[in-house]
């Protein structure tokens, strides 16, 4: 009971786990796996993964705070880390009178291991994340589990994955806070010439919501790609809320080499700039 208890009044922190810096699948595709980025979305799918991908990526994000992602996934392992950097912001008084400036600092490293159950992928990972805001820091630890199965016949991957499971270890001041978690089911249609996907998500900061999108290749060397996501359309802007929940972008491919860049509009807050490159398959 007290267990319950502590969940209930225990604050959401941490929230930059809740944003999401890499380009390739344009925010969603929890089903996808074997392209570099399957720890980040999803550990299940690291059990059906058999090459070796190196990946870094980077989010230009409104206010002019910047994301970053550096990834590496060998057959059924992958590892993440992930930071947040706000830039320099001011620091004043209660009279509003320039006192200096502060910054405000996240990152995250993941470790997750797949393997195959029954035909069903399931997988582990492990997070800890350190945070600071000026002077005062955080610390915590956490788990993402997920499965993907993938039904070969009609072609379709389903997946379950549960992200960003945890709590802090230290407080900023008292009171400890608890990752921002969310539970995503996906399901992604592989085609010949791209693949098409939804996701159902519930994430602990927001409502129920919904993503949906995929890539057109065309050809193997040129990927369009675009998603919607009615979570990110909430942020309302002048009655054109809705198109904040568009993310268009582009995929270039070299044989090894994977580039994508992708564009979410924030309105009146700016836009996100994703990139992502990655090497490997």
């Amino acid at each position: 009971m007290q267990v319950i208890v502590f969940l209930l009044v225990s604050a959401f922190g941490f929230e930059f786990l809740a944003v999401d810096p890499v380009a390739h699948r344009t925010g969603m595709g929890h089903a996808l796996y074997d392209d570099g980025y399957t720890v980040h979305y999803n550990p299940g799918g690291l059990a059906f993964c058999d090459n070796t991908f190196y990946s870094v990526s980077y989010l230009n994000y409104f206010a002019g705070t910047h994301f970053g992602y550096l990834g590496y996934e060998r057959r059924q392992i992958g590892a993440g880390i992930r930071y947040f950097h706000s830039g320099g912001m001011n620091m004043t008084d209660s009279l509003g009178n320039l006192l200096g400036t502060f910054g405000v600092n996240h990152i995250d490293i993941t470790v997750g291991k797949g393997f195959i159950y029954n035909d069903i992928g399931l997988g582990l990972s492990l997070k800890g994340v350190y945070a600071s805001i000026d002077t005062l820091n955080t610390m915590g630890v956490g788990v993402d589990i997920g499965a993907v199965y993938p039904m070969r016949e009609p072609g379709i991957d389903l997946g379950l994955s549960v992200k960003n499971v945890g709590i802090g270890l230290k407080s900023y001041i008292e009171s400890r806070e608890m990752f921002p978690y969310e539970v995503t089911l996906s399901a992604v249609k592989l085609l010949e010439a791209g693949w098409f996907g939804l996701d159902l998500v519930k994430p602990a900061l927001l409502g129920f919501g919904a993503r949906i999108g995929g890539a057109y290749y065309v050809s193997s060397f040129l990927h369009l790609k675009a998603s919607y996501s009615t979570l990110l359309s909430a942020v309302s802007s002048e009655g054109l809320g809705f198109i904040t929940g568009v993310t268009l972008g582009i995929g270039i491919r070299k044989d090894r080499l994977h580039f994508d860049y992708t564009y979410s509009p924030y309105f009146d807050l700016g836009g996100g700039h994703r990139i992502s490159i990655g090497f490997g398959g």
